[in-house]
């Protein structure tokens, strides 16, 4: 009986003791706090829990929340004014003012003439700057010849043939053209049948037109229309009168064309044009005006520009 009771007395000693083991750790789990984690999702902080405070902490953020947060950049509106697309002509003379216009943070378009001393290199740097490239083509003004479109320029005088050939050189001369727009011309604009022969070549290139409507009796429209030659017309000259003030009212309020339609606009590189360029790229930078490149503007003219210029003309 002795040996029986000595075998069970180490069996309890066992169980108690393991009895014991197993309170303390129930007790240091409720004691000692759980590593930290983040909460799940709606799940009150731990702070909550213990009733220090009660904040709820948000789901975590999935792809498609961030995606909806992304910082896009502002689409036009009214208070952005009316979309602007601004070409600045006679490009081609001096490579300094191309570096000063290539810096401007807005997509400007630029028309060169053919055989001005830099039009080619005018050309590539403008277009390496990310502006798109027209020729600004010469053709026959009235006053001519008291006043001379230049070398190159097509006159009402040529056959066809001519026509041709002196258009083929002119855009050589200009890399990277996408369109054309016409360098003075009044008297070869209203001349449809020498058009026809222009717009027929711009056709088999794929290229665009701009008048620049020196003339209130333009065919432009008309011939293009023939050939199937995407069209535009100039609303506004930027520097019609020449200084910083008023360059900076015709881009900030321009007048002209129908309200609230996109506008159109042609400027020249003097100084107070390039300036007024400037300060109008920090209004839009600002979100406080829209400018748009020519190509752009065709397509939201749909068929073809539907405006004419309004006030003065200039006849060149």
């Amino acid at each position: 009986m002795k040996r029986r009771s000595a075998s069970r007395f180490p069996l309890v000693g066992v169980i108690i003791a393991a009895a014991l083991i197993a309170a303390v750790v129930l007790f240091l789990e409720r004691r000692v706090p759980a590593p930290d984690r983040p909460p799940l999702p709606g799940e009150r902080s731990r702070e909550s829990r213990t009733g220090t405070a009660e904040r709820t902490v948000p789901p975590p953020r999935t792809k498609a929340v961030e995606q909806e947060k992304a910082v896009t950049k502002p689409q036009p509106t009214e208070s952005m004014g009316r979309p602007i697309a601004v070409i600045i002509d006679d490009i081609g003379y001096d490579l300094d003012v191309v570096k000063q216009l290539a810096q401007i943070e807005a997509p400007l378009a630029f028309a060169v003439l053919p055989y001005t001393p830099h039009a080619a290199e005018a050309a590539r740097r403008l277009h390496a700057a990310g502006k798109e490239i027209l020729l600004h083509l010469p053709m026959e003004p009235r006053s001519y010849p008291a006043e001379n479109p230049g070398p190159g320029a097509l006159m009402t005088d040529m056959d066809d043939d001519a026509i041709r050939s002196r258009l083929a050189e002119a855009l050589a001369a200009v890399p990277h053209a996408i369109g054309v727009n016409n360098h003075m011309g009044s008297r070869f604009m209203e001349d449809e049948a020498r058009l026809k022969v222009v717009m027929e070549e711009l056709s088999k290139r794929g290229l665009f037109f701009v008048d620049s409507r020196t003339t209130s009796a333009s065919r432009g429209r008309e011939a293009a229309a023939g050939a199937g030659v995407p069209f535009a017309a100039r609303t506004v000259f930027i520097d019609h009168n020449r200084g910083y003030e008023a360059a900076l009212a015709n881009l900030v309020e321009p007048t002209g064309g129908r309200k609230g339609r996109p506008v159109l606009m042609i400027g020249h590189p003097h100084p107070e044009t390039v300036r007024a360029l400037r300060k109008f790229a920090a209004l839009r930078r600002e979100g406080k005006a829209t400018v748009i490149p020519p190509s752009a503007y065709l397509k939201m003219q749909g068929a073809g520009e539907k405006q004419y210029a309004t006030g003065r003309k200039t006849m060149r």
